[in-house]
């Protein structure tokens, strides 16, 4: 069977032709890289795939394999297979790698650019040995405290007790601002002063006296009447009974020995002023109850007017008034008070008595029950 030849020739120089190609792209490629500074990197085509074939082929021809028959186009005659003389060496095409990405090769410029630095190994230095318990000894004292001197105590019990007394202090303190304190009671044998009824009329002077065994009261009064006195003002006298008490205004009438009747002693009240009025005729003498029914006692006073005179002789201390110049009591107003008197031989002296609210008003001179109406209204 005939071979050939022309064509395998013309496969030859084919692959004469690419390989020449391949060196010259291969020493352009290694100019780029030398420029660029990039790692060489093979590009793998389809020439050299078929170029590689060749070479394969040729290499099993000339060890003597017989060739695998050749399919030729429909229009030449079929190819047979003979054996051919190995051709000359041919040189072979290292590979190449494919080119990298984007990515790496930022990445190897950066691992250039900034070479990692080794951190510097530290060796570690043995710890000494901790020391066995049994070395360590607590050295013994090479002192003798010192002990508490008397002062110090002395000092400090006084700490101690400033601390306790301050805290008793506060405690007592804190304790009598929430309970009152309590109100003290004199003792018994401590004498209390009493105190005389409460003043009905403003007074200049309140004359306190007591009984004497060998005196009565209208001489002790007629010694008061005797002191000097502003004209025109009252002094009030308040007789102590004992030393707690004071007379009452019947104990005063009876002292008196006025002679009261029972309708008149049972409207007294607890309130009285006995007083005495200086004028320049003389002293005057007064007296002011406080009465419980005063339009019953004023009903009553009618009956009493028969013995009035009488039963108030020693209400005039000092003048003696003599016998009556009218036979009855009369009538007399004064601020619209009506006043029911008795005539005496000095005009000076006559007996007046009066209603006025609820007091019983008995006098010895005009003047002396008109000022005490005036003061009882306010007037004066």
């Amino acid at each position: 069977m005939a071979i050939h030849r022309p064509n395998n020739l013309k496969q030859v120089k084919d692959i004469q032709k690419t390989l020449s190609k391949n060196m010259s792209k291969t020493s352009e490629d290694e100019g780029e890289r030398t420029i660029n500074a990039l790692p060489d990197y093979e590009v793998k085509t389809m020439k050299d795939d078929l170029a590689e074939l060749g070479l394969k082929k040729l290499e099993r021809e000339a060890k003597g394999v017989a060739l695998e028959e050749i399919t030729v186009p429909d229009e030449g005659p079929p190819v047979s297979k003979r054996e051919i003389a190995p051709p000359e060496t041919l040189p072979v095409a290292p590979k190449r790698a494919p080119l990298p990405g984007t990515e790496e090769l930022i990445k190897e410029k950066e691992e250039i650019e900034m070479p990692p630095v080794p951190e510097p190994v530290l060796e570690e230095e043995e710890a000494p040995p901790l020391p066995k318990m049994e070395e360590l000894k607590i050295p013994e004292p090479s002192y003798v405290p010192a002990k508490s001197s008397k002062r110090g105590l002395i000092l400090r019990g006084i700490i101690i007790l400033l601390v306790v007394l301050i805290a008793a202090g506060g405690l007592f303190y804190w304790l009598g601002r929430k309970t009152p304190p309590p109100t003290p009671t004199p003792p018994e044998n401590e004498a209390i002063m009493p105190q005389p009824s409460a003043l009905i009329i403003s007074v200049s002077e309140t004359k306190i006296i007591s009984l004497a065994p060998d005196k009565s009261l209208f001489e002790l009064l007629k010694e008061e009447a005797k002191s000097e006195q502003p004209i025109a003002t009252f002094k009030r006298i308040a007789i102590l009974k004992n030393e707690r008490e004071f007379f009452s205004a019947s104990e005063v009438l009876k002292n008196l020995e006025v002679s009261i009747p029972p309708y008149a002693l049972g409207d007294f009240g607890n309130d009285y002023n006995l007083v005495l009025y200086s004028q320049v005729t003389g002293k005057r003498l007064g007296i002011i109850i406080e009465v419980q029914n005063p339009e019953n006692l004023k009903e009553q006073l009618g009956n009493w007017e028969t013995t009035l005179l009488d039963d108030f002789k020693n209400f005039y201390p000092t003048q003696v008034p003599g016998p009556r110049a009218s036979q009855t009591f009369l009538n007399d107003a004064h601020q619209n008070v009506a006043i029911r008197y008795v005539n005496l031989p000095t005009s000076t002296l006559t007996l007046n008595y009066t209603i006025l609210s609820n007091f019983l008003i008995i006098g010895t001179s005009k003047e002396l029950i008109y000022t005490i109406i005036d003061k009882i209204l306010g007037i004066q």
